[in-house]
């Protein structure tokens, strides 16, 4: 027998007819005529090559065989149900996963309160949180090894879609206690001659930063460097200077250090990153929700 011969109504009759016991019960629960239930019951057992049901004072007695097959069908239709509840899990965004990746200034603060939001919401979805450079979180992205990325600083790439969050700008960091943490906001001729924290020169906003500062006129004490956002604020929180840093990890540090505007503004741009030639689920989607919301909040911004 060819069992791609073998057809889901017909088994759906046999299975109704089986729970049913009756021709009659069974044309009901399929919403269709008892004529119509009887020819698919015989159109199976010429396809399976032996009797399901003997007649019996009107009734339909299910041969030895009728039961052995049954068996088999059951644990068929447990599966097929197992599906449609996964179906049902992945609609309601109950069931499924997500790989996120995020330049240290978002994945060590704003996206694990994103995520702790998200899965609160969503039971279910596993979440994998990497942090790396802008580059391989943009290189994650493009190969498929992550769904989402959320960078710092501009990194083209044919393969993903970038989309710049609303535009940001760079807050002034000064220790608890300084003479500064005063005032409600500052400008370059507030920070002369302050030993002064800078990104490497390789940064592009270690360029903006030097930028404000060399058309105000304004000479500081350029005495340390540092990668991180989050080794900046470490460093002011000890005392070691000030510094211009991005809004979101300002936000995040203000238990650390005063945080305070900062004029002329230095803009700051952040990027949500998804892979171009797939399209987001549904999952990804909501997510990019939460995360525009929660830049908009914790950078001040009017969304």
């Amino acid at each position: 027998m060819d069992t791609s011969e073998l057809k889901i109504r017909q088994i759906e009759a046999f299975r109704a007819v089986m729970l049913r016991h009756t021709v009659t019960r069974a044309a009901e629960s399929l919403h269709i005529s008892q004529p119509a239930v009887s020819r698919l019951i015989a159109d199976l057992e010429s396809r399976v090559g032996f009797v399901l049901f003997d007649r019996l004072q009107g009734r339909l007695a299910p041969t030895a065989e009728a039961r052995v097959l049954f068996e088999e069908v059951e644990r068929a239709f447990v599966g097929l149900d197992r599906i449609a509840q996964a179906a049902q899990q992945i609609r309601a965004m109950r069931r499924g996963s997500l790989r996120v990746a995020g330049s240290p200034a978002v994945a060590l603060d704003l996206l694990p309160a994103v995520i702790a939001r998200f899965v609160e919401r969503h039971a279910g979805i596993d979440v994998n949180l990497l942090a790396h450079s802008a580059t391989t979180v943009v290189e994650k992205v493009a190969s498929g090894q992550c769904d989402v990325g959320l960078i710092a600083e501009p990194i083209p790439h044919p393969a993903v879609k970038s989309e710049r969050l609303a535009n940001a700008v760079m807050r002034c960091i000064v220790p608890r206690g300084h003479r500064l943490a005063r005032k409600a906001s500052l400008r370059p001729a507030d920070l002369r001659g302050e030993r002064f924290i800078s990104f490497p020169q390789s940064f592009d906003a270690r360029s903006a930063i030097d930028r404000v500062f060399v058309e105000a006129g304004v000479t500081r004490d350029l005495m340390v460097e540092a990668q991180l956002s989050q080794a900046i604020v470490a460093l002011v929180a000890n005392g070691a200077g000030v510094a211009l840093i991005d809004p979101v990890t300002a936000a995040y540090a203000r238990q650390r250090v005063a945080v305070k505007a900062f004029a002329p503004a230095v803009p700051d741009h952040f990027y949500i990153v998804t892979n171009a030639s797939q399209p987001r689920s549904a999952v990804a989607e909501t997510f990019c929700d939460d995360v525009r919301e929660a830049f908009a909040r914790v950078t001040g911004i009017n969304a």
